[in-house]
């Protein structure tokens, strides 16, 4: 009998290792560029997967509200429209960018979401380094106001709900005169990205 029970225990592992984790119903992958580099998008194929050390500690930060910056109509997003955006950017869609907030410590310690740069708020204050990051946003200076026109649609994040550097850049673009319709909140950050096992990359 403890043969046969140990047989079937072994058999409902297998199955449970050998079926997929998707993304939604019929989506399991999408086939994504990070720095011109393919990259599948994906779940964490291994069931017994769990989210990393550095997110389990409990005791971090503040909590974000879900629409912090009334009134300004900045939309907060989720992992799926985080993912739609990508999905845009790999397809050739240069009216886009991914915003990671974070320094370059966290970032190595957790990786980044595929198709994403890193632009801390610090860039946004000295004026030559402002000029560089609004050009890279699609942001024209013209008879010495800021022409925003053109202006990308950012998508930025952090750490998660309880982290304060994407909500900071975002005030500080606002401050700025940056549409608030063009900018985007993934409140979820990082934290709820590898929760569910989502693909990250070296930046």
């Amino acid at each position: 009998m403890k043969k046969l029970s140990t047989f079937f225990l072994i058999i409902f592992s297998l199955t449970v290792q050998a079926k997929e984790v998707l993304i939604q119903k019929d989506f399991k992958s999408i086939n994504v560029l990070h720095n011109g580099v393919p990259v599948d998008l994906e779940r964490n194929q291994d069931r017994t997967n769990n989210i990393m050390k550095f997110y389990q500690g409990t005791w971090r930060g503040k909590i974000q509200p879900l629409y912090p910056f009334k009134p300004h109509p900045v939309e907060t997003v989720a992992e799926l429209e985080v993912i739609d955006y990508i999905d845009q950017i790999s397809h050739g869609d240069d009216s886009v960018l991914i915003i990671d907030s974070r320094p370059q410590s966290a970032v190595m310690i957790t990786g980044m979401i595929p198709s994403a740069v890193r632009i801390e708020s610090k860039q946004l204050l000295a004026v030559d380094s402002r000029k560089s990051v609004f050009k890279a946003f699609g942001v024209k200076r013209i008879d010495n106001k800021w022409d925003f026109s053109k202006a990308k649609t950012l998508v930025l994040y952090c750490n998660g709900f309880w982290c304060g550097k994407s909500p900071r850049t975002i005030r500080q673009l606002l401050v700025l005169d940056y549409p608030a319709e063009k900018l985007k909140y993934y409140r979820g950050g990082m934290q709820a990205w590898r929760s569910v096992g989502l693909t990250t990359v070296k930046e």
